[in-house]
C-alpha cells in the first residue's frame, strides 16, 4: 500500500511533468514505485523518501545510468521535486509489465530444470554487465526481477543497495550485519565482511534465487527451519546441504552448488567462467 505522502508527491510530479498517474506498483526500503504514462507510453516513477540518504539514492541512480543492458531496467529521467521545505528525488524508468518473478512463481509454480536455463543465462549476463562496471547489486531476489510482457524475459530492478567498489562504503564498518535480504544474502554480506564483497556476492544470491525457482528450498536449508536458523547456517558457512547437492545433480544443474559456496573463493572466479559453466550445463540437459 502506498504511503499517502509519497502518492501525493507522485501525483504532484505527474501534474508538473504532464504525466498521467495510474497506480501504486510496489515499495522498497527507500522508495515507492508508481505506474505513470505519457502519450500512452508507460513508465515506472520511483519516488525516494525524503529522509533517505541523498548519497545512497544518488548511487542507485548513478549505477543504473551506467548500465546499458536489455535485462536491466533503463532510466530515462532523474530530477527532484520540492514541496514546501522538502525535496524528493525521483526517477523515471522503463515500465516492465509482466510482473515480478516472485509473482510468477506464486501463480504458475516452479520452473522445470530445462526451463530455468534461459532465465539463468539472461540473469548471469546481466550480473556480468553490472560486475564489469565495478558494481555489486547486493539485493538479487525474485521481487527485484521483473518480467517483460512475454512473462519469461527477466529485467533486474531496484539498485537501492548497490555497492560501487570504486567508492567508499556507505555501510558503517561497525555494523554487525550488512544490508540485503537475509534469505538471499551471502555470508560476507550477512557478516558485513566488506573486503570479501565483490561480484561473487551477487553470484551467491543469484544461485539461491534460481534454486528457489526450481526446488523451492534454500541450498543451505533443511526440510524445515526458521529464518533465523537458515541465516545462521549461511553465516557459519556450513555449505550447501547434501539434499540440495543431490537435487542439483539430478536436475542437471551442476553449476548451482559452486555458485552458493560459503566462501567467495569457492565460487566461479569470473563472470565468464560462470557463463561458460552454465552454458555447458545447458547443452547437456
Amino acid at each position: 500500500m502506498a504511503s499517502p505522502e509519497l502518492e501525493s508527491v507522485a501525483r504532484a510530479i505527474c501534474a508538473a511533468q504532464d504525466l498521467t498517474f495510474h497506480c501504486h506498483v510496489g515499495e522498497g526500503a527507500f522508495k515507492e514505485t508508481f505506474q505513470v504514462s505519457n502519450d500512452g507510453v508507460a513508465s515506472a516513477l520511483k519516488v525516494h523518501r525524503a529522509d533517505v540518504s541523498v548519497e545512497r539514492a544518488s548511487r542507485e541512480i548513478d549505477a543504473m545510468t551506467r548500465c546499458n543492458h536489455p535485462n536491466i531496467a533503463r532510466v530515462s529521467r532523474i530530477d527532484q521535486h520540492t514541496i514546501g521545505t522538502e525535496s524528493f528525488l525521483y526517477s523515471l524508468e522503463e515500465f516492465v509489465g509482466g510482473g515480478s518473478l516472485a509473482a510468477r512463481l506464486a501463480a504458475q509454480g516452479l520452473y522445470a530444470p530445462t526451463n530455468i536455463q534461459r532465465l539463468g543465462t539472461l540473469l548471469i549476463d546481466a550480473v556480468s554487465h553490472i560486475a564489469a562496471r565495478g558494481l555489486v547489486h547486493r539485493d538479487l531476489k525474485p521481487e527485484n526481477v521483473m518480467l517483460r510482457e512475454d512473462g519469461e524475459t527477466p529485467v533486474l530492478v531496484d539498485f537501492g543497495l548497490v555497492r560501487d567498489l570504486s567508492a567508499p562504503s556507505i555501510t558503517p564498518s561497525w555494523a554487525i550485519h550488512g544490508p540485503g535480504t537475509p534469505r538471499y544474502a551471502p555470508p560476507e554480506q550477512l557478516l558485513n565482511e566488506k573486503a570479501l564483497i565483490d561480484w561473487r556476492s551477487d553470484q551467491f544470491s543469484l544461485g539461491v534465487m534460481l534454486s528457489y525457482a526450481v526446488f523451492n528450498f534454500h541450498p543451505y536449508g533443511g526440510a524445515s527451519e526458521s529464518a533465523v536458523e537458515l541465516v545462521t547456517r549461511v553465516s557459519q558457512r556450513n555449505g550447501p546441504t547434501s539434499r540440495f547437492r543431490d537435487s542439483a545433480h539430478d536436475a542437471g544443474l551442476t553449476s548451482l552448488p559452486k555458485m552458493v559456496s560459503g566462501w567467495p573463493v569457492g565460487r566461479f572466479r569470473r563472470p565468464e567462467n560462470l557463463a561458460r559453466a552454465w552454458a555447458s550445463q545447458e547443452r547437456r540437459s
